[in-house]
C-alpha cells in the first residue's frame, strides 16, 4: 500500500502428498494478513502422485501468481 499497489489476486497452488489442504484452507489464507477480501485469493492444492521428492512426501513446492494493481 506504501508504494501505491494493492492486491489484485493471488493465485497459489501448493503440491504436497500430505497434509490434505482443503481442512486448512481458512486458517492459511493470507486474507487476514493483507486486508482484502478472500474472492481474490485462491489455493489450491495438488498432489505429485508419488513422483521424485514431492511425491515421496520429502518436500513441498509452491506455485504463486500475484496481480498487483497500481492504485
Amino acid at each position: 500500500h506504501e508504494a501505491g499497489y494493492e492486491l489484485g489476486n493471488l493465485d497459489a497452488t501448493l503440491i504436497l502428498q500430505r497434509p490434505k489442504v482443503s481442512p486448512h484452507k481458512e486458517a492459511i489464507s493470507p486474507t487476514f494478513l493483507m486486508g482484502v477480501h478472500p474472492s481474490v485469493v485462491n489455493i489450491k492444492a495438488k498432489t505429485h502422485e508419488k513422483v521424485d521428492s514431492l511425491g515421496e512426501n520429502r518436500s513441498i513446492a509452491a506455485h504463486t501468481v500475484v496481480l498487483l494493481m497500481k492504485k
